[in-house]
């Protein structure tokens, strides 16, 4: 299960980018290091029968070094957000009425190696892309499958040279994870969402 999120959280950061199937979308995001996502999250995993997890929030990216995320639902844990410093290796949380700060060290360059690494695994024959209606199929190749715990299945919905959204399903699609963009904005003005309250 652990493989699967980590799965889900490296094809999350990298399909954003693509193949040369998926050339205009990655021509808008080169060069790109400020941008924002609204996005809702949804999970049905097999744990002790289906178990389903929604979620919805706002990830911002500033200079690809800070980012700020902010949960939208479930009700219970909205407007709880985070931001993180990275030149001052800072956490920063809270909700509207509270907020903390926790000194801690992100390993940014290892995640920046570890997307440069799944972005050259997308570029050789281990993974291959085709169309279908607004989808775009990724296929892992035998020896890449292997690797995983359990075979996947990634489809990239694109409509309008824009991702609309990514789904990871098992072999059977019983368990799946889907991200929905709702709304993506690059090259956006990011500066307002880290400021500090005093």
């Amino acid at each position: 299960m652990r493989k699967f999120f980590f799965v889900f959280f490296i094809l999350f950061t990298v399909l954003s980018f693509a193949t040369s199937l998926l050339f205009e979308l990655v021509e808008q995001f080169a060069g790109v290091r400020d941008f924002i996502v609204d996005f809702d999250l949804a999970a049905e995993i097999k744990l002790d029968g289906v178990k389903p997890f929604r979620m919805s929030g706002l990830l911002v990216v500033r200079n690809l070094e800070d980012f700020y995320f902010l949960v939208k639902k479930p009700d219970f844990v909205s407007n709880l957000s985070f931001a993180y410093f990275s030149r001052i290796k800072r956490l920063v949380f809270g909700a509207e009425s509270f907020q903390d700060f926790e000194n801690l060290e992100i390993p940014i360059s290892s995640i920046v190696q570890a997307i440069q690494s799944a972005l050259r695994m997308l570029q050789t024959p281990l993974v291959s892309v085709r169309s279908e209606g607004d989808y775009a199929i990724l296929t892992f190749s035998r020896f890449v499958a292997q690797q995983l715990q359990e075979p996947i299945k990634v489809r990239l919905e694109m409509k309008d040279a824009q991702l609309r959204s990514i789904e990871i399903l098992s072999p059977s699609e019983e368990e799946k994870i889907i991200l929905k963009i709702n709304n993506l904005i690059l090259n956006a003005k990011t500066d307002e969402y880290f400021q500090l309250r005093r």
